[in-house]
């Protein structure tokens, strides 16, 4: 984690990105596949298009790219390209529904395999100076804590935890939690609960994972709601670019919440505090 921090303090700081006025991004990691992170990244960012906003989805995955699969399309370009200077960050976008733009990711790339921590914070860095182009940001943090914490860890105002009603997502939640409130202490930390079978149900998932919070962190975390479980996402997971199309139930309420000013949370410890709270 040495070089990964090191990356990170080279990042623009919270204070520094609101005092500049540039755009930060809203996170969504896991920890643990098969939650539905990557599917209700995509159902949050088509919701903010249609609020009107002008939307960058970026697949934080790097190399683990899936996004652009998900969503039927090609990449114009892959991100070893950017590398090598052949293209600039904006000529990798792609044009996905109005008012939402995709910034894809490579898969199996040998280059970017190789790449050191420091060097994708590097890229991940270069690639958010698209941010300000855009009126909201969404990133698909990826899988495992790495790229989360990396995707986090620049120009970043929020990280929304996607965990399900299950022990081992409920330990890999509790971990991004952990190792981002070590890297990131004042970035806020939010969780969302999908799968569930009632809203009691993902009521009780935050409270577990908040009580964890308070105890072992020092902090406190918000609850940014839950959604039931629902045939229609596991379809639409199965077949390209069917997610533009299949409405999500409970999402509107989710994107309220994250488009409301007062949700914002700049503070650290157990003064943090989300939506909820």
């Amino acid at each position: 984690m040495r070089d990964q921090a090191a990356a990170l303090r080279e990042a623009p700081t919270r204070a520094e990105t609101l005092a500049s006025g540039e755009r930060d991004a809203i996170v969504f990691g896991s920890g643990k596949g098969g939650v539905g992170k990557s599917v209700l990244s995509v159902a949050v960012a088509r919701e903010f298009a249609r609020a009107g906003k002008r939307t960058l989805l970026l697949d934080g995955a790097q190399n683990q790219g899936n996004l652009h699969i998900l969503l039927g399309v090609r990449p114009a370009a892959p991100l070893t390209a950017l590398l090598a200077g052949d293209v600039t960050a904006a000529d990798l976008l792609v044009p996905v529904a109005p008012g939402l733009s995709l910034l894809p990711a490579d898969s199996g790339a040998e280059t970017l395999y190789g790449l050191g921590a420091i060097d994708r914070a590097r890229l991940h860095h270069r690639l958010s100076g698209l941010y300000d182009r855009f009126d909201a940001v969404i990133v698909d943090g990826g899988p495992g804590l790495e790229s989360v914490v990396r995707a986090a860890g620049i120009r970043a105002s929020r990280l929304i935890v996607v965990t399900a009603p299950e022990p081992a997502a409920l330990s890999d939640a509790y971990a991004l939690m952990k190792i981002c409130h070590l890297q990131l202490p004042s970035l806020a930390l939010e969780v969302m609960v999908n799968r569930v079978d009632a809203d009691e149900e993902g009521q009780a998932v935050h409270d577990r994972l908040r009580l964890a919070a308070q105890r072992f962190l020092n902090r406190d975390i918000g609850y940014l709601g839950c959604l039931h479980e629902q045939e229609a996402l596991r379809l639409a997971a199965r077949r390209p670019g069917a997610m533009l199309e299949t409405e999500v139930q409970g999402i509107g309420t989710i994107v309220a919440r994250l488009l409301s000013p007062s949700d914002q949370v700049p503070s650290e410890g157990m003064e943090t505090r989300g939506i909820a709270s």
